[in-house]
């Protein structure tokens, strides 16, 4: 597992993976101390903090 990103999300904001060649949504691994959504797009994934009220931290990884 390659290690994309980590870092904490403050409430009601987003990370933003960059798509490379061959990752597909299917194809992360994401660790997370809360609640988060997910959101496919063209160019990146977002990863939204779904928490009401606490920041939350993210790791995120490729699935070999």
């Amino acid at each position: 597992m390659a290690l994309l990103k980590e870092g904490a999300i403050p409430i009601g904001r987003m990370m933003y993976i960059p798509k490379e060649e061959g990752v597909t949504k299917d194809s992360l691994a994401i660790e997370s101390n809360g609640q988060y959504h997910i959101i496919e797009r063209p160019d990146r994934f977002e990863i939204k903090n779904a928490e009401c009220c606490r920041s939350i931290l993210v790791k995120v990884k490729t699935r070999e």
